[in-house]
């Protein structure tokens, strides 16, 4: 029975939709809404994430043959993994959901007694905090049985509590204070590019951007990427030319190039549109919790949830994450790195993104080129020094969902485990 409850909350929380329905119909009974208030503020708030997850899909299925066209052409070897993601979270399914739900009930506690008022909403991540972190106890510090759960339960607690707390100030500054903050693994990225871009000097907006007459429209966030992507694909296509051929499965490889750009930017338009309901729905009813059960507490939500801060600097962001990740693959490549070093397409241009955001709040562009190159450099780095590690279990989680906070927070575990040994 412990099993199957442990299994059906682990699911549960890999299902954020559902997830954040539950916490806005939560809010929305606390504030005593009126029942269509209720039903339709639920509906509302899971409807606009899968929109907005959806939208993340389209963009990933359509930057998933880039990440590849540019893995052959820098001619990476290819890795190895003992394990693997999969076969870990098989292995330690129970410990897993009873990370999640501990590390969730201290994030409460921690919110409710503590000046650090922040709750960790983003569900899906709540997930994958439970698996990077107890594989690193596990393999790293060699814990096992009741020991590994209660050290994993309350890193992620923490995590959950003092992540948003360090990002928040900078948080309520860029997105004008709309009541809720950065829940997501970029915090690093988030924090070294808003404390650098503080000491900058303020030099013209991203978002002031200006083009010539005939190329305004390139304003339109939607249409800069998706240009931009074109050009980036074509680039990366001619220098594979047979590689796209054959992953084209009988499309001509030019029109295949341009469904994938068009799709990525496609998809950001449906992102866009599920951020503006989640925000229209789940902010208002977190206030019956913040009210009743954690007073002053607010949410931390997904990183998109900063995109309509900054949306030329958000393209621009992202572009140059992916950009300065590709430039410090090619010099581990070039010095011979014995691992495979390359972070993902999706999550070098999402930390990119948000990156960009702050970097352009506080010093225009020159914060957005910072924060799209620190995403790079830290993808980078945190990937060379993780894979000895932790390679040989979750190499492959390296390899599509490599973030920032996953490839430099278990170094952190490990010199514990240095210093305890």
């Amino acid at each position: 029975m412990l099993e199957s409850f442990l299994d059906f909350i682990s699911q549960f929380f890999q299902q954020p939709a559902l997830f954040l329905g539950l916490i806005a119909f939560i809010g929305l009974l606390l504030m005593r809404a009126d029942i269509e208030k209720i039903i339709s503020g639920t509906l509302k708030t899971a409807i606009g994430l899968l929109i907005l997850l959806g939208g993340t899909t389209l963009m990933s299925n359509a930057l998933a043959p880039l990440g590849q066209l540019a893995t052959q052409a820098l001619g990476i070897p290819e890795f190895h993994v003992e394990l693997g993601t999969q076969s870990v979270i098989t292995q330690f399914g129970v410990e897993i959901g009873l990370v999640m739900l501990f590390g969730f009930l201290i994030n409460l506690l921690l919110a409710r007694f503590t000046p650090m008022k922040y709750i960790y909403l983003t569900g899906h991540l709540i997930f994958w905090n439970a698996v990077i972190f107890l594989t690193s106890f596990r393999f790293l510090l060699g814990l096992e049985g009741a020991a590994l759960v209660i050290a994993t339960s309350l890193f992620v607690g923490l995590y959950q509590t003092v992540q948003p707390w360090l990002t928040h100030r900078y948080d309520l500054y860029v997105n004008e204070n709309s009541d809720f903050v950065l829940g997501h693994n970029s915090s690093i990225p988030v924090i070294l590019t808003s404390f650098a871009a503080k000491r900058m000097r303020k030099r013209r907006s991203m978002e002031e951007l200006s083009f010539p007459k005939a190329l305004g429209w390139l304003r339109e966030p939607m249409l800069l990427i998706a240009v931009t992507f074109v050009v980036i694909y074509a680039i990366v296509g001619f220098l594979n030319i047979s590689e796209v051929s054959a992953m084209s499965e009988g499309i001509n490889p030019g029109i295949f190039i341009l469904l994938q750009a068009l799709n990525f930017a496609a998809g950001f338009a449906v992102l866009m549109m599920g951020v503006r309901m989640v925000i229209g729905e789940l902010i208002p009813a977190f206030k019956g919790i913040s009210d009743k059960v954690v007073p002053g507490a607010l949410p931390a939500l997904d990183c998109p949830l900063f995109f309509p801060f900054g949306q030329v600097s958000m393209a621009y962001g992202g572009l140059i994450g992916m950009l300065s990740m590709v430039l410090v693959s090619m010099c581990f490549a070039g010095f011979r790195y014995p691992y495979f070093i390359f972070a993902p397409t999706m999550s070098a241009w999402f930390h990119g993104a948000v990156a960009g955001v702050y970097g352009n709040k506080y010093a225009g562009i020159p914060g957005v080129i910072f924060g799209g190159a620190i995403v790079g450099v830290l993808m980078g780095v945190g990937q060379a020094l993780m894979w000895p590690l932790l390679g040989f279990a979750i190499g492959d989680f390296f390899t599509w969902a490599g973030d920032t906070d996953y490839v430099i927070l278990p170094l952190i575990i490990a010199l514990i485990g240095k210093v305890i040994d």
